[in-house]
């Protein structure tokens, strides 16, 4: 499972107004009932801590700016990030912010003032639609998904988004070496709740793209075939983890020998070393495919 970012979700309440027999500027009727803006419906989808006044805002941004970790600010509405343009100054640390509208440029060098990732609707980044993008940004598993990207075909990259706001950058030339189709780096879309990564009909899953650039992703998916291996190296591999053994602590067979066995390059071992082995772990020989 990738690793999951602080969130924080920017619902500030508007000031209370008097009452009016029109609906607000940011409401659609619908016969008798009032609708919110999509905007601000698919920010209430999100699951994040909720930030509702400017002195929740404030506090969480200082609090957050001064740690590792990656922290993501998620907001209808750029202007609900005002309360925090005295904090310019501030380094913004590991955080980074998604604003569910179009951000002019001048305001998006003041945001980029606060924090490390400023992405929003519009402009060069093309992003998953808005009702796959909410239901990515509540995933447990956001990080191993894309919510959008820019093609640079002078530089010959694509950069990537992740549900995390980090940002991966991949050589167009990659893309051409996987596939007998052509991609067209002109037609580039999300697609698929952040699975797949479209140019024109060639398509490549995000498995395969994390696969090839991401370490860190790359041993999590190995770990998760090896406690999947039914085999009897496998099972040999997770109950000598249970037990906290490591690989030389089974004398007189050796280290070399039980890495063969939990490869799978000894599919029989020997009645005397299993019995070793099995004693050491406190278990009948029959029992170690078990587990």
């Amino acid at each position: 499972m990738s690793i999951r970012t602080e969130t924080f979700v920017i619902d500030l309440r508007e000031p209370r107004r008097t009452r009016r027999l029109t609906p607000k500027a940011d409401r659609t009727t619908q016969g008798s009932r009032t609708k919110m803006k999509p905007s601000r419906a698919y920010t209430l989808r999100i699951e994040g801590s909720r930030i509702r006044t400017h002195k929740e805002l404030r506090s969480a941004f200082l609090n957050e700016r001064g740690t590792r970790r990656p922290t993501v600010f998620i907001s209808s509405t750029a202007k609900h990030l005002a309360p925090l343009a005295h904090m310019a100054h501030h380094e913004g640390g590991n955080l980074r912010l998604f604003v569910w509208e179009k951000v002019s440029s001048e305001r998006r060098e003041y945001l980029q003032t606060l924090f490390r990732t400023v992405v929003s609707v519009g402009g060069d980044v093309q992003l998953l639609a808005s009702s796959e993008l909410a239901e990515v940004l509540s995933a447990n598993n956001r990080g191993d998904l894309f919510v959008g990207g820019a093609v640079n075909p002078t530089e010959d990259v694509v950069v990537l988004y992740r549900g995390s706001f980090d940002r991966l950058s991949i050589p167009l030339a990659w893309f051409r070496r996987t596939s007998d189709v052509e991609p067209d780096f002109s037609d580039f879309k999300i697609t698929d709740y952040g699975q797949t990564v479209r140019f024109g009909n060639f398509e490549v899953s995000t498995d395969a793209i994390l696969y090839g650039f991401d370490s860190n992703y790359r041993s999590r998916v190995r770990q998760r075939q090896l406690e999947l291996d039914e085999s009897f190296g496998g099972s040999l591999r997770r109950l000598r983890g249970l037990r906290g053994f490591k690989r030389s602590d089974f004398t007189p067979v050796s280290s070399k020998e039980i890495a063969r066995i939990e490869r799978g390059e000894v599919k029989e071992p020997r009645k005397a070393t299993l019995e070793v082995i099995a004693k050491r772990l406190g278990v009948k020989p029959d029992e170690i495919s078990t587990y």
